[in-house]
């Protein structure tokens, strides 16, 4: 795809670059990464601040419909714009909405949170989805004129579009951490208003009264991000007080005596709130966006007399109860997985271990006790057993070469979103069959894995993927429930189920011990299961039997299957280990259903209506025919470039992240990697001439589909062996294997306008880049379907295969523009 040598500057470039001054094209480039570095962080944002207003499995319908706005917005100008500005008022068309979007981004923060006040409406999904739909219409139109108006440097435009989306998923991190999510909304609007600024300038000597709405929106959110930086407006988020299916509210306000927050935090990964007790001053709760709470105990810091509170977890938190029984070489070292705010740190060390490493994946709990060590005694900083690392647990675990007598997790489930499409979990990694065959990979012969759930649901589901993992080892389901024992199940509230897996099998008199112990607490058998106990009401029938062989689990899934719940096992490739309904998640089905509407109506709408609103004339129907077969590749190419970049997107990332760890910055450093592939790819396409659009559309579409392909077999040979390395070379490796697979994505999307331009067309981009919008939010929801149904690796083959579709389409096309 080199562009042609034997043609001259004056010949190749294109008119409108030609007659536009060089100032002036950087004047427009600046302008559009502003507005891409703005909305992208803001995307980020959003689904920040929704996880601290709703529940987090909201957030991916809310984002994804909000982001329907820049395909809408195409289609608007397309429909109800259909003659472009003159050559003397575009820049002022480009101030009057840019202005616009860099309005809509602190209103709709600001009218975001107030809704959070409302109980009538706080939990209502369609108002936060029509109100954040407006800036993101706004831009559909601004970018669609855009490209309209200056088809020639598309790949300029495209290319300063993807990087500074690029510089946005990075930037977000450092503006959450300085300034909050609010704050944020805010310094976000102020930079839109700066390219409405850029734009203004060209046109303020012949038109200055149109700078005004640009200076306006510049000064609005200058004043709202200064005076709220001082505490003036929106100093907080109603987390707390109108949302009562969040945890935080529970605690509040659903107690005999009052609690409050003591401590809040704000950064990329989340809201942290410190919350305290006045009935129950030996306790403090630790919540992440008001769900997901981790109590932190009033210690002494004295192992021989801790304390009534950390006593007290010996015989009220069935997390002790396998430490009654371990014997010396069987508490040399443990590894927790998500310590919170310590308590099993406290467990274990209480239990006798020697040394303990406790992996925690939020920064801010850790600061957060380490800052309260008076209060916790110090279990994170004062004893030097202890060893505090802030890492992804599993990502943790599969680079360390040493071996652990325990590996032990708490009701490790964080409800609030963190992922880019805003339905993974931050834990899915920790559950899979792959994740229980690392972990038994990691115990000492002696050594268990010790899990507390929160419900019967992920106590059977880990059973159901324990089980899996040891027959893939050669161990039949029979022998392997010799390895395990459970309690806790349905037992009610404040009793929390107890799996154990140990790496060999207990013994009979093992068993008993536990059940003896088991009784002495007060715990009921048949709501538990050991080993070889066979009397009746000792253990649990249905375990029993399951044991025995006379009931096998596929029976199990099947009656759980007929309640509506869904106990398959998962693996790395499909990781929803929380998914407790059988069928697709509410809302990810909403999403994609009404997406995939919306595709079938602006695929068939706009042109009826056209034509519909056109004056007749003679020879028309023959004219719309042969108008309608030039414009199909053109749909076709903007239809699968939107759903397959976003299958390849989201794939990827899912991919990498557990190789990679630290979820918030990888997630950001690969969406910078691929989107800034991307822009540069976008940038070198415009050196192709003319006659190469067709052939570089189909050989960089070509090149994805197989870089993708392989990319599904390269990526575990390539980073299973770079688990021992540092981050950041680690971080390295994904870069050099993402920047050439985002430079041929970027090729596609600014050669098919140029073909557009070429044929003349111009008046279809507003539509194309329509069907491009819809096709980006149809193509993240049915990634999720497709990852649910069966499984990311299929979901990134789907993303080749909309890139090869692409390829045959243009080769037939290139075929026949050589036919004379």
């Amino acid at each position: 795809m080199k562009a042609r040598d034997n043609k001259t500057p004056a010949a190749t470039a294109p008119p409108e670059d030609r007659g536009m001054s060089q100032s002036t094209l950087y004047i427009l480039l600046v302008g559009v990464f502003l507005v891409s570095f703005s909305m992208l962080a803001y995307e980020i944002t959003l689904s920040r601040l929704l996880s601290v207003l709703i529940l987090y499995h909201y957030v991916f319908a809310i984002v994804s419909l909000a982001l329907l706005g820049l395909g809408v917005g195409g289609i608007f100008v397309y429909l109800f714009r259909p003659h472009m500005p003159a050559p003397e008022k575009r820049f002022g068309t480009l101030a009057l909405f840019t202005s616009l979007v860099a309005l809509a981004i602190p209103i709709s923060a600001i009218l975001m949170v107030q809704i959070g006040y409302l109980d009538s409406v706080a939990n209502n999904i369609l108002f936060y989805c029509v109100l954040l739909f407006t800036p993101f219409f706004f831009t559909g139109i601004l970018l669609a004129e855009l490209f309209r108006m200056f088809p020639e440097v598309s790949a300029r435009i495209y290319g300063a579009d993807l990087v500074g989306a690029a510089l946005g998923s990075l930037g977000i991190i450092l503006f959450l951490d300085a300034f909050g999510a609010i704050n944020t909304g805010f310094f976000l609007g102020l930079t839109t208003a700066a390219a409405a600024l850029l734009f203004a300038s060209q046109i303020f000597k012949s038109h200055h009264w149109r700078a005004l709405l640009p200076a306006a929106s510049f000064i609005t959110a200058a004043v709202l991000l200064i005076t709220n930086i001082f505490g003036a407006y929106l100093n907080d988020v109603p987390i707390i007080a109108k949302n009562p299916n969040k945890d935080i509210h529970r605690a509040l306000y659903e107690r005999p005596s009052p609690a409050r927050i003591v401590e809040t935090r704000w950064s990329a990964f989340g809201r942290t709130d410190l919350v305290e007790y006045t009935e129950y001053p030996a306790q403090m709760e630790i919540y992440l966006d008001g769900t997901a709470s981790a109590p932190m105990y009033q210690f002494s810091g004295d192992l021989e007399n801790p304390g009534t509170a950390v006593e007290n977890l010996k015989t009220t938190f069935t997390g002790y109860f396998p430490f009654y029984f371990l014997t010396e070489d069987e508490r040399d070292n443990a590894l927790i997985i998500g310590p919170g705010g310590g308590r099993d740190v406290l467990l274990a060390l209480t239990g006798g271990v020697s040394d303990i490493t406790a992996v925690e994946v939020n920064p801010d709990i850790v600061e957060m006790v380490r800052e309260y060590g008076q209060y916790n005694g110090g279990i994170f900083t004062d004893f030097p057993s202890v060893k505090i690392i802030i890492d992804e647990g599993r990502n943790f675990l599969k680079r360390q070469k040493g071996k652990y007598d325990i590996i032990m997790l708490s009701l490790p489930v964080t409800q609030t979103s963190r992922s880019l499409e805003g339905y993974s979990l931050t834990e899915n990694f920790l559950f899979t069959m792959e994740s229980i065959n690392d972990y038994l990979d990691h115990l000492t012969e002696e050594g268990r894995l010790m899990v507390v759930t929160h419900d019967d649901f992920t106590a059977w589901r880990l059973l159901a993927i324990s089980l899996k993992s040891l027959e893939q080892r050669g161990i039949s389901n029979a022998d392997a429930f010799k390895n395990i024992y459970m309690l806790g199940l349905s037992s009610g509230e404040g009793v929390y189920p107890l799996f154990v897996l140990k790496k060999t099998p207990f013994l009979p008199e093992q068993a008993l011990a536990r059940h003896d112990k088991l009784l002495q607490l007060g715990y009921k058998p048949t709501l538990a299961y050991f080993p070889f106990l066979e009397d009746e009401g000792s253990v649990n029938p249905t375990l029993k039997e399951l044991a025995s062989g006379r009931l096998s689990f596929g029976q199990i899934k099947e009656a759980a299957r007929e309640m509506g719940m869904d106990l398959t096992t998962v693996s790395d490739n499909d990781p929803f280990f929380y998914k407790i309904d059988v069928g697709l998640p509410q809302p990810v089905s909403l999403v994609f259903w009404l997406s995939f509407a919306l595709m079938l109506l602006v695929l068939l709408v706009p042109p009826v209506y056209r034509n519909l609103h056109s004056a007749p004339a003679r020879g028309q129907p023959r004219e719309r025919r042969r108008t309608r077969n030039r414009v199909t590749p053109s749909m076709f190419l903007f239809v699968l470039i939107g759903i397959g970049f976003m299958l390849i997107e989201i794939s990827l990332i899912q991919r990498f992240i557990l190789y990679l760890g630290q979820p918030v910055l990888s997630m950001a450093v690969l969406l910078f990697s691929l989107l800034t592939g991307a822009g540069l790819g976008s940038l070198y396409s415009g050196r192709l001439t003319a006659e190469e659009i067709y052939k570089g559309i189909t050989t960089a579409a070509l090149a994805v589909a197989v870089l993708a392909i392989v990319y599904i077999f390269l990526i575990p040979l390539i980073f299973n062996p770079l688990l021992g390395l540092h981050l950041a070379l680690r971080m390295l490796a994904m870069v050099l294997m993402l920047v050439p697979l985002g430079f041929l994505m970027g090729f596609p999307f600014p050669l098919g306008i140029r073909a557009l331009k070429a044929r003349e067309m111009e008046r279809y981009i507003p539509w194309m880049w329509g069907i491009n919008g819809v096709g980006s939010v149809l193509g993240s929801a049915f990634t999720i379907v497709i990852a649910i149904s069966f499984g990311f690796a299929q979901a990134l083959l789907l993303g080749a295969i909309c890139y090869l579709f692409v390829c045959f389409i243009f080769i037939k096309q290139g075929i026949i523009k050589r036919i004379p």
